[in-house]
């Protein structure tokens, strides 16, 4: 029989294309990046996930995986992305990969699952942060409940875990400023979430809040982010 990674690599640009499409239904990829330019980088990365999975099946290391998603995570930051937007290229390409009928249990799926793990903080207050941001975002959503729709509440939630994602990169990196940045840019943005009333300082404001005594480094930078966005409207 032969080789899953011989099979992958046959069906490469299927499944790079097939895990990436959902993620253009997402209006933050063409309004940060521009919509020629977000495509083009979306599908060139979506090839080198498949690209990076052939050879670690090909060499039987998960490891292989595992260093390229952190090595792309440092310069995708670096780009103003999160460590939840890696997380949800490397789920959309497991979906695309059981959808061909590797599904959990398998080799491809299972490198990709050590990809994703392999996103996970090692120690501190990113970790921390990571550990409990859904727990952090449901807080937050129950204590913003009066402005939204029972439908609002779980695209809050998802969005409130991409705020924390770069909250603990820019903790992680000791680069308050990526946070900073993120914040002055999406103030822009915000609106086209479709929360309403609903404005982004008052979400910030309340992850500041759900943050409490157990991140004070996390709420401090936070703090200091919401400093900057406070800068640009005057």
């Amino acid at each position: 029989m032969e080789k899953p990674s011989r099979q992958l690599a046959a069906r490469a640009d299927v499944i790079a294309q097939a895990s990436v499409e959902p993620m253009y239904q997402d209006p933050f990829w063409e309004a940060r990046y521009g919509p020629e330019r977000a495509r083009r980088f979306g599908d060139e990365d979506a090839r080198f996930h498949v690209r990076y999975l052939v050879q670690s099946l090909d060499e039987q290391r998960p490891s292989v995986m595992e260093g390229y998603a952190r090595w792309l995570r440092t310069l995708l930051v670096s780009r103003g992305m999160s460590t939840f937007h890696l997380d949800v290229n490397f789920a959309g390409l497991a979906s695309a990969l059981e959808a061909e009928g590797w599904g959990p249990g398998t080799e491809p799926y299972e490198h990709v699952r050590a990809a994703r793990e392999a996103l996970r903080y090692p120690e501190g207050p990113s970790r921390t942060l990571q550990d409990d941001a859904a727990e952090l975002s449901r807080a937050a959503t129950a204590r913003l409940a009066l402005y939204l729709t029972q439908e609002d509440r779980p695209r809050l939630e998802e969005e409130l875990r991409l705020q924390l994602s770069y909250l603990a990169d820019a903790l992680d990196a000791d680069k308050p400023e990526l946070m900073a940045d993120h914040v002055r840019w999406y103030v822009g943005f915000w609106p086209r979430r479709g929360f309403g009333l609903l404005a982004f300082p008052t979400v910030l404001g309340m992850l500041k809040a759900v943050l409490g005594s157990r991140h004070p480094q996390a709420r401090a930078l936070l703090a200091t982010a919401g400093v900057s966005w406070e800068e640009t409207r005057s």
